[in-house]
């Protein structure tokens, strides 16, 4: 075997794992992008529906300016994980989630959420409390959230439930009396024995339906 041979066989041998592991990265780098720029998007759409609304109809909607009523919050959540890609529950989540939800106070409401959230090692089921702030920043409806729980372990593993903890915030898009579509983006923190955890960068459309106001 000549030297050029043996050189090409080391450098193959060298760069075969570390290409795994750079398209690994370069895969999360696109799905971020992808996350980010449909993030951007929605708000785009967001600015050209405000810009459709009458302003007539504005005193119609409990969000910004006034306590709200109670309130059906559907959402998707989309979220690929930021640590420790290697192990189960890590990866990649998908989940659907239903809150209901009352006005506490002016721009501000609380409720209890459930829901099922898919991972590539199996299925959680998500018990969690959510607040929400309601704000108005010229026509736009903007939200700020807090979600807080537990997540039971439904897969046949001995990882018990973990803690859930997701701040974010997002936007509103009204489009009737009662009801609204939404959107948000943000961070998802699952906290496990030890003081480990595993963290997911979420984006959630969802709808909103308000039976009545306060």
């Amino acid at each position: 075997m000549s030297t050029k041979t043996c050189y090409e066989l080391i450098i193959l041998t060298n760069l075969c794992p570390f290409s795994k592991f750079q398209l690994l990265n370069l895969a999360n780098q696109n799905m971020k992008k992808v996350i980010s720029f449909s993030l951007l998007v929605f708000m785009a759409s967001s600015s050209l529906s405000y810009g459709q609304t009458k302003n007539s109809s504005t005193g119609s909607y409990a969000f910004g300016n006034s306590k709200p009523g109670l309130m059906n919050i559907t959402e998707l959540n989309f979220g690929i994980g930021l640590y420790r890609l290697e192990r189960d529950f890590s990866k990649r989540i998908f989940n659907l989630t239903s809150i209901c939800s009352i006005g506490l106070a002016r721009n501000f409401s609380g409720g209890i959420g459930v829901g099922v959230s898919l991972y590539d090692g199996g299925t959680l089921v998500p018990l969690f409390a959510d607040f929400r702030y309601f704000t108005k920043i010229r026509k736009a409806r903007i939200f700020i959230f807090g979600d807080g729980g537990i997540l039971l372990n439904s897969a046949n593993t001995t990882n018990g439930f973990k803690f859930l903890v997701s701040p974010g915030a997002g936007v509103i898009f009204p489009v009737g009396n009662k009801l609204s579509l939404s959107l948000g983006a943000g961070l998802v923190t699952q906290l496990m024995k030890g003081f480990d955890h595993d963290s997911f960068v979420i984006i959630k459309p969802g709808m909103i339906y308000l039976f009545n106001k306060n």
